[in-house]
């Protein structure tokens, strides 16, 4: 035998060790890599602190938000929701310990649908860099206000065309001209779909609901607070207990125009069945982003289906994208406003790339100067998270509805026409139940590409802003709900296998657990062979 080598024995013994070795490893490799959350490494060495933020207190608002989990494609719902709360509870709680522990700071709300606390700082006592010693702790910033986009003036708000009050005849009943405009009686008709089983919530103003064409979802008719379709959030986030009630107009006649019924003769509501959640998170024309977030993560906690959202704030707000990007991957379709401030110019959330953004149309198909729309750069939006996978440039809308001289509910029992990219989004928010009633199963992904690959541009469009206008065009439930219901019509496959976009988390897991045992099993044969291998007798 060749000095320096070794011998069979131990070249044998060698190899069976390095095998166990890697068989015992790969759950690490495969398992604990593949399920760790990202989210839970260490934040950059130093947090953003909003330059906005007042230093002279003497006490001041602030949201402090923490890093984001990772939420892998192809996990459920209810997965994603997990994974969410999960993360928050962790990561936030040193943070609270502390504030609990210092003079000076006093937690208002804590959130987990983006992960962030509100705080009250006494700024003569703590710095806001006293929270740069929390490693997942990445920004903190002022509790920012968005609002009900500005009504348009009138000469830009004026129906080009038939007004609101010569309701159009959808077989024996009278509809308004928008819901004519969406095609939503053909839908009722063909599909017999009218919303049923699908859960709206509408974030607004708040509503009338004695209105004779307004009912909330309850499973309790004798409490109208809970369990119910209804919350009302204070400033902080808070939950104020309260029964239904609108601080405004907008709430009401908003939440008509999804799910209204025809009280009056005239049907007023894009899906009348659909079950109607309202979150009361404006007061009058305004609300914070804490209400606001916290009006999301209560309609994801109650269930909706899609969310509905006529409101923002011009400009480009990095804060709200994780809340409707987790809204989102939890299962719900986000629908937004683009807003009221022409062209070149947006609102958040409405223009965040998770969320349907929605621009107005007049009767006669033509967008009017009020209705926002622009090309939007990745890089625009500071503060953004580093795994944002919005892509470096889209733009807003990304479809446009009726949004002037609308026709809706009003508190009181009343009705009015009114104008707004705010009146052309619950068109959508309503057409989105539509087709979730036709195809339940549907994900926001496909209720999305159902709405924008069957609408339509008038031919007279200038073609150079289409895009920016428009969008992919006008809303057409009729033809979205042709194209998703022979897509949704056959049943998934019930093997429970995993496709290649789905191995993430728990998937990765069982991955593991067979790659170990079969490795174990291939190494203690190795075992047999070598210890009682033939001549060893």
């Amino acid at each position: 035998m060749v000095a320096g080598f070794p011998r069979p024995d131990a070249l044998g013994t060698l190899v069976i060790v390095f095998l166990l070795l890697v068989s015992l490893s790969t759950p690490f490799a495969l398992g604990v890599a593949g399920s760790a959350d990202p989210g839970t490494a260490a934040a950059d060495d130093s947090i953003v602190i909003d330059d906005e933020l007042p230093t002279d207190g003497p006490t001041v608002e602030v949201v402090v938000r923490l890093t984001e989990p990772t939420v892998p494609d192809g996990v459920s719902d209810a997965e994603a929701e997990r994974r969410l709360e999960a993360h928050a509870e962790a990561t936030q709680d040193p943070l609270l310990e502390y504030a609990d522990d210092r003079r000076g700071l006093a937690v208002e709300e804590r959130f987990w649908l983006t992960n962030a606390v509100v705080l009250e700082v006494d700024t003569e006592r703590v710095a806001y860099e006293t929270f740069d010693r929390f490693d997942a702790v990445e920004a903190v910033h002022e509790n920012i206000v968005v609002s009900v986009p500005e009504p348009p003036a009138r000469a830009n708000a004026t129906a080009s065309g038939p007004t609101a009050t010569t309701a159009a005849t959808a077989g024996a009943s009278r509809t308004t001209n928008g819901l004519a405009q969406v095609n939503a009686p053909a839908v009722w008709d063909e599909y017999d779909a009218r919303g049923e089983g699908v859960r709206v919530a509408v974030l607004d103003t708040g509503v009338d609901p004695d209105h004779p064409d307004i009912d909330l979802a309850t499973e309790d008719p004798s409490d109208p607070t809970f369990p119910g379709g209804w919350a009302e959030f204070d400033a902080t986030g808070q939950r104020v207990e309260s029964v239904p009630h609108d601080t405004g107009v907008h709430g009401t006649h908003v939440s008509g125009t999804v799910a209204g019924g025809a009280a009056s003769g005239t049907a007023i509501g894009v899906a009348p069945d659909a079950e109607l959640l309202h979150g009361l998170v404006l007061n009058e024309t305004s609300g914070t982003f804490a209400q606001i977030v916290a009006g999301m993560e209560w309609a994801v906690e109650r269930d909706a289906d899609v969310l509905s959202m006529s409101f923002g704030a011009t400009g480009r707000y990095a804060q709200l994208i994780d809340p409707a990007r987790n809204a989102r991957a939890s299962g719900v379709v986000v629908v937004g406003a683009v807003g009221n401030e022409g062209p070149d110019t947006s609102g958040s959330p409405g223009n965040v790339y998770e969320t349907l953004t929605v621009g107005a149309v007049d009767s006669t198909g033509t967008v009017p100067p009020f209705s926002g729309g622009e090309r939007i750069a990745r890089e625009e939006w500071v503060g953004s998270s580093v795994d944002w996978t919005a892509p470096s440039s889209y733009t807003v809308p990304d479809v446009v509805a009726p949004g002037v001289a609308v026709t809706s509910a009003t508190p009181g029992g009343g009705y009015e026409s009114l104008p707004g990219t705010s009146m052309a989004t619950p068109h959508v928010s309503g057409t989105a139940a539509l087709l979730l009633s036709i195809a339940p199963d549907a994900t926001p992904t496909e209720i999305e590409a159902a709405l924008t690959r069957t609408a339509r541009v008038p031919a007279d469009a200038d073609s150079e802003t289409i895009a920016t206008r428009y969008g992919a065009g006008i809303v057409d439930a009729s033809a979205a709900a042709d194209t998703i219901a022979p897509v949704r019509g056959t049943s998934r496959p019930a093997t429970g296998g995993s496709s290649d976009t789905e191995l993430g988390g728990d998937s990765f897991s069982t991955v593991a657990v067979i790659a170990s045992v079969a490795l174990l099993a291939v190494c203690l044969g190795l075992v047999v062979l070598v210890r009682y291998r033939p001549g060893d007798r």
